[in-house]
């Protein structure tokens, strides 16, 4: 993740303030469950949002309980956490395997599985995707 976060600052990304990890566990509890490391790290890292410019689109730790909270979509696709979005794309974490969490996207307004389109096989490979 060290790696992807030294691409990203080349890129122009530009971290936040620092992040008291609380407050990722905090969301966690929230959200009933634990984040993948690989995007806990870049939470970290992203600090605690605006003013420094998120990386495509992605929330910060506090839009996290949010927006998963108030976007519908979230409760009709069960086992997917909203991570940001491009419009009415959003990038969503899938749950649904133990052993697996790609990064997916879909529609704000979508209603079938077959709108769930994988993006990445991990956070990590999916954000790599972005810099190419």
């Amino acid at each position: 993740m060290a790696a992807a976060l030294d691409r990203l600052r080349a890129a122009g990304w530009r971290a936040g303030r620092p992040l008291d990890p609380t407050r990722i566990e905090m969301a966690e509890l929230e959200l009933g469950l634990r984040l993948p490391e690989e995007y806990r790290d870049f939470l970290l890292a992203e600090g605690v949002g605006p003013p420094a410019p998120t990386w495509r689109g992605l929330w910060c730790v506090d839009q996290l309980i949010s927006l998963n909270r108030h976007f519908p979509v979230f409760r009709w696709f069960g086992g997917l956490v909203g991570i940001g979005n491009e419009g009415f794309l959003v990038l969503a974490l899938d749950f649904r395997r133990p052993d697996l969490t790609p990064v997916v996207s879909l529609g704000l307004s979508s209603s079938d599985w077959r709108d769930v389109d994988r993006e990445g096989g991990s956070f990590v490979e999916w954000l790599e995707s972005t810099l190419a």
